[in-house]
């Protein structure tokens, strides 16, 4: 069986990388996990051998043969033939009958962005928390901190709490892919960026302007966050201008009562900035 390049297909096949991604997982027994992709389920083994009640989604037919031949005695193994893009997240929620789950997997890199998207900032029910094998940048770009934010990261620090557990060779991958790979925990999913739920957030509460317990619009959030980053290269107060239509001095007026600089860029924003943004243009 050959993986597919087309597909984004580079199977993990250095068994202490294995290990350690469990170790990070801190699986517990009879934990529902969701895994993604699993091609020749030398993960899978692992996760079941952590005493985890595992959902394999995979779409190759090739490798859910091989799989249901391997795990056939597996009473927590189930395979479900599927892409897992397409899935709603309440049919996978369904897939545990409701109950928490938590994603653990080495994806497809050519999904990656789709997935992070799908379990964090996208569909609801969400998964309790990920532990992904991504790309090195996707890992980064996702932690970023202010200074280096962009709407990725912004999508994933608005609802979770994310971090890098450890680096990951090329060379532990069949085949080798182009770049390196990061071990990305996202821990403390919530369903809403209501701030006294989501962890970030609830560090950030000195900075904030908003009530303490505001409901954040998500709609209206998103909106301005897409002009500021529009032209990243540009400052903010050009990009909101022509994106709201509004008079320089009226968004530089906005930027005054959020406390922030005339000359700020989007990518130097903390997600307490856009709140105090959003508030002050109200």
């Amino acid at each position: 069986m050959d993986p597919s390049r087309n597909s984004g297909q580079n199977f993990l096949i250095d068994e202490l990388v294995l290990v350690d991604i469990v170790a990070e997982a801190h699986i517990k027994k009879n934990e529902n996990i969701l895994e993604i992709g699993p091609g020749f389920g030398v993960l899978t083994q692992e996760l079941v051998a952590a005493g985890a009640n595992v959902v394999s989604v995979e779409l190759d037919s090739k490798f859910a043969k091989h799989l249901i031949k391997t795990f056939k005695d597996a009473p927590s193994f189930r395979l479900v033939r599927a892409d897992i893009v397409s899935l709603l997240n309440q049919e996978i929620s369904e897939l545990f009958n409701g109950e928490p789950y938590r994603v653990v997997a080495n994806i497809p890199y050519n999904i990656t962005g789709k997935i992070i998207k799908k379990f964090v900032s996208s569909d609801t029910p969400k998964p309790a928390g990920l532990v992904l094998l991504v790309q090195k940048e996707v890992a980064e770009r996702v932690c970023a901190q202010p200074g280096g934010m962009s709407l990725l990261a912004l999508s994933v620090q608005l609802y979770a709490r994310p971090k890098i557990a450890f680096e990951v060779s090329k060379k532990a991958f069949w085949p080798e892919p182009k770049v390196e790979s990061s071990l990305l925990i996202i821990d403390d999913v919530s369903e809403i960026p209501n701030h006294p739920l989501t962890p970030f957030l609830r560090q950030a509460q000195d900075r904030l302007l908003i009530k303490e317990r505001e409901v954040i619009d998500e709609k209206r959030f998103w909106q301005i966050c897409r002009m500021g980053f529009a032209s990243p290269r540009k400052q903010l107060r050009n990009n909101l201008a022509a994106g709201l239509h509004m008079e320089q001095d009226a968004v530089k007026a906005a930027l005054k009562r959020a406390k922030l600089k005339e000359t700020s860029r989007a990518q130097e924003l903390a997600i307490s900035d856009w709140m105090n943004l959003i508030h002050a243009l109200a």
